[in-house]
């Protein structure tokens, strides 16, 4: 008996170790992509990857309220929409996240038609000239890190479950982590529009900042933006919505100038993704939060960046693996 015991040992052993091969050199305390694969910043860390469009809707008041009428009242009834590109990074947290934190969110967007795979591998995305607008629920850290904790931007609600989808908000109390690179801006995003400016002579291009309840804007109060995530292994909806400042600006030569019209609104941005197999990790179907079965640089995923099929890795209990089983537990069973 003690030798069918430490038979049936080795079996599952060898198929333990069929799984878990790895070419990789990540720390598995660690949330970074092994080096033995060649990726840009933007997938620089395990977990789940999206790719969709981004829509904003952004509805004027005429002035400080929807009951006021005054201040700008061309803007009023017009709702303005812009669309963008997008990159939704859903990771793994790490040893430099704040406790109980069940997933890192970074929202990236790009000009529509963009293609991500013009940035560089060796500079971060998030210098990038071409990059609109972002939204962190964590700053993102990379390799060069250090070991203090990395403060979470937001707090995500994790909704009950045994089973994706997974269900999450936050209330935005403040805007760390939502952030524009243009023209030097913190957390503004540039609209360029038709829509005429308040005395309806001139067209003006605006600069929208989500506002919240932090934020007095002529002594009213805003409402913490919400913002939502639902996602599993095969797409990602994310939504956001709160109230907006914006202002008027205009091109002198190559630089945007602020203008003398601002006005507030309500806004609203959806995101709707599908998963990007090529560069994301497995996510489990059986756990209560997320979890990544580790795959891109581990040669055990066929659909990922890097796989070679003579790879030392071996797939994920493979049809060479099951065959492999068989054939030996049939032969522990004639002897045994």
């Amino acid at each position: 008996m003690r030798g069918f015991q430490t038979a049936w040992f080795l079996l599952f052993g060898i198929v333990i170790t069929v799984a878990a091969t790895s070419t990789g050199d990540s720390p598995a305390i660690l949330n970074f992509r092994p080096s033995n694969v060649t990726l840009s910043s933007l997938y620089y860390w395990v977990g789940s990857y999206f790719n969709g469009t981004t829509h904003f809707e952004f509805s004027p008041y005429g002035e400080l309220a929807a009951s006021e009428t005054g201040g700008c009242p061309a803007l009023r009834n017009k709702t303005i929409t812009k669309d963008y590109k997008t990159l939704l990074a859903l990771t793994e947290p790490s040893t430099y996240n704040t406790a109980n934190d069940p997933v890192n969110a970074f929202l990236t967007l790009w000009p529509l038609g963009f293609d991500f795979g013009t940035l560089p591998d060796e500079i971060s995305f998030e210098i990038s000239d071409s990059l609109d607008y972002a939204v962190y629920s964590s700053d993102p850290i990379f390799n060069n890190y250090s070991s203090k904790i990395t403060p979470n931007n937001f707090i995500w609600s994790l909704e009950k479950t045994q089973v994706p989808p997974y269900n999450l908000s936050s209330v935005l109390t403040d805007y760390r982590g939502v952030l524009s690179t243009q023209d030097g801006a913190d957390n503004s995003l540039q609209v360029n529009s038709t829509i005429a400016n308040c005395s309806g002579t001139e067209v003006f291009s605006w600069q929208f900042a989500p506002l919240s309840y932090n934020t007095t804007y002529n002594g009213t109060n805003f409402a913490n933006p919400v913002m939502n995530l639902q996602f599993d292994g095969q797409t990602a909806n994310l939504s956001m919505k709160g109230y907006f400042s914006a202002i008027s600006e205009y091109r002198t030569e190559s630089v945007y100038q602020e203008g003398s019209v601002t006005f507030t609104g309500e806004f609203t941005m959806t995101f709707a993704g599908v998963i990007d197999l090529y560069h994301s990790d497995i996510l489990r179907n059986d756990t209560a939060t997320p979890t990544w079965l580790r795959t891109v640089g581990y040669q055990n995923n066929s659909l990922n960046v890097g796989y070679t099929s003579g790879s030392a890795g071996g797939q994920l209990v493979g049809p060479w693996s099951l065959a492999m089983i068989m054939v030996l537990s049939h032969v522990l069973l004639f002897f045994y």
